[in-house]
């Protein structure tokens, strides 16, 4: 055993750290047993200042040699004064080398723990990064985010198996809207007193974002969460009420079983949220279980995402764009096109984009990627200019780039980096970002618009805010989605859809275009209708760009 230690000695050295670990939730923790100068730290203190190991032996000079040389003195007298024994305490602030080279501020607090005979045996306590944002969300008291995700990081270091679910509450903007901000923050309160106590002991809860709840849980069941998942719904559906009113609150949810550790946290985080935004979307509410299994391909989907986004971070390496033309329903000719992610790697080939897209767009990560693909698709498309000048490029825009605030100022700073005219610009909005509130999405377009770019909304008439949304906010282009579209060739509704759908973009004064055209049947019913543009097969399936080039773009004059 290391430095002559018994191994009842390592034990309870072990059993004292995980008790200090449990009250400390939050910190760096480390237990020194003092006679052999032997010590446990946490695993994410390990990794964040890039320590020799879980276990060291004369720790507090290995922890030493991080601190600033400034504060190096103040440290080592307190230290000396522990280990001397001539005081029982520790607490003090100093700055610390990280593993990135930058200093951050510490607060370390420390006691010494004493034998039945009054001798020491050993020094423990936590250690607060000063330099991270707080954990604890200001409204509700429970961890927030990032708390949540410093508590990922452990389970992921130890490989430890857990559940986690993520429980929220649809539409809850109508709350805010019909009784106000204070009766909203009112019914969250309320909201998290039953999260409590339907799962009291059994996990701890934290909030992720808006009214997004994440129970991270080592002693439930997936088959039990899926019956308090059950409970949740009936408590707060059905019995929530506040000052006598009834919210009439929706609950949607998705759990995950955490048993693969060579992924990020984040990527299981987005798969996550993938699941839920099934059950909001599509699932009437029902738990959204994420299966991470094998598919036909033979391909582990969370390995997968995970594998995606290490793709981002390395330069967005791997991705490239093809072109689907966009064509005018009268002439024929070029009238625009819309880019189009594909993702090629090594391990995996050419991954078919409904494998990827539907995940990534939840995570974080996608920002950069969705910056990369609007460059990219800038740059690509900026010759057609010369023979084509009323060219529109169409590059679709994710929720989670939307809702970030610097989004306005990306596309700017990007227009201006490749000389793009804005009026050649078309952003697509997507039916995840009509889920953004709505004065923040007005305010967008209306920038963006001001400078001369344009807005399309895509998939319309699919989500139940599309005809609210065209509304309200100003878009160039209505695009029918293709369900409508399919059946065009039976006559019937689907023709009369599809006239209404273009009177009503007419009245918003607004083009429209026409998604999924097959065939040369549909290409004429959807030009009889009024569509003024036509994109799908009919014409060409998304191409790279040199194919693209060579079949649609006219030579210079």
């Amino acid at each position: 055993m290391e430095c002559g230690m018994s191994p009842s000695r390592k034990q309870y050295l072990d059993e004292l750290f995980t008790a200090f670990e449990i009250v400390a939730e939050g910190s760096y923790v480390y237990v020194c047993d003092l006679e052999y100068d032997y010590a446990r730290w946490s695993v994410e203190a390990v990794a964040h200042f890039d320590l020799p190991g879980e276990y060291m032996v004369g720790s507090p000079k290995i922890w030493g040699d991080l601190i600033l040389p400034e504060d190096q003195e103040a440290y080592n007298q307190s230290i000396q004064a522990v280990f001397s024994g001539e005081v029982g305490w520790h607490d003090m602030q100093y700055r610390i080398r990280n593993r990135d080279g930058r200093y951050v501020v510490c607060t370390c607090r420390g006691t010494v723990i004493h034998g039945e005979d009054g001798k020491p045996l050993y020094f423990a306590g936590a250690i607060q990064n000063n330099g991270l944002v707080s954990s604890v969300d200001s409204l509700t008291g429970l961890q927030n985010q990032y708390g949540l995700f410093q508590r990922l990081d452990g389970l992921y270091n130890k490989q430890a198996r857990a559940n986690i679910m993520m429980i929220g509450i649809k539409r809850f903007s109508t709350v805010n809207e019909m009784w106000g901000y204070d009766f909203g923050n009112m019914v969250i309160h309320k909201v998290v007193q039953e999260l409590k106590q339907i799962f009291c002991n059994e996990g701890v809860l934290y909030r992720a974002d808006g009214v997004r709840f994440v129970l991270l849980t080592r002693s439930l069941t997936m088959e039990q969460l899926a019956e308090r998942y059950e409970t949740v719904r009936r408590h707060i559906c059905e019995k929530l009420e506040i000052d006598g009113y009834h919210p009439n609150l929706q609950v949607c949810g998705s759990a995950l079983e955490i048993n693969t550790f060579d992924v990020n946290p984040q990527a299981m985080f987005s798969c996550l949220g993938y699941a839920y935004n099934l059950s909001r979307e599509r699932g009437n509410g029902e738990l959204q279980i994420f299966r991470n299994e094998i598919d036909e391909s033979r391909t582990n989907l969370l390995t997968l995402i995970n594998t995606v986004r290490r793709s981002i971070e390395n330069d967005c390496e791997g991705f490239l764009l093809y072109y689907q033309p966009i064509m005018d329903a009268n002439t024929h000719a070029l009238s625009g096109c819309e880019a189009l992610l594909r993702w090629r790697s090594p391990e995996y080939g050419l991954v078919p984009p409904n494998r990827f897209i539907p995940i990534i767009e939840n995570d974080p990560a996608f920002v950069t990627l969705g910056e990369w693909i609007l460059r990219k698709a800038m740059e690509d498309t900026k010759p057609f200019l010369a023979s084509c000048p009323n060219f529109e490029l169409n590059v679709n825009v994710a929720y989670e780039q939307l809702k970030r605030a610097s989004f306005v100022e990306m596309v700017k700073r990007n227009l201006a980096a490749v000389d793009y005219p804005p009026e050649n610009l078309c952003l697509e909005i997507t039916e995840r970002c009509r889920l953004l509130e709505i004065n923040r999405l007005s305010t967008i377009v209306s920038e963006l618009r001001d400078l001369g770019v344009r807005f399309a909304i895509d998939d319309f008439g699919t989500g139940y805010s599309s005809m609210s949304i065209l509304n309200q906010l100003k878009f160039d282009v209505v695009k029918i989605d293709k369900m409508f579209v399919d059946n065009v060739a039976r006559g019937g509704k689907d023709v009369r859809l599809i006239r209404v759908m273009n009177e009503l973009a007419l009245i918003c004064g607004s083009r429209v275009c026409a998604e999924g055209v097959e065939t040369q049947e549909q290409c004429e019913i959807v030009r009889q209708c009024g569509v003024n543009t036509i994109q799908g097969y009919y014409f060409s399936k998304p191409v790279p760009l040199d194919a693209f080039r060579s079949q649609f773009v006219p030579a210079e004059a």
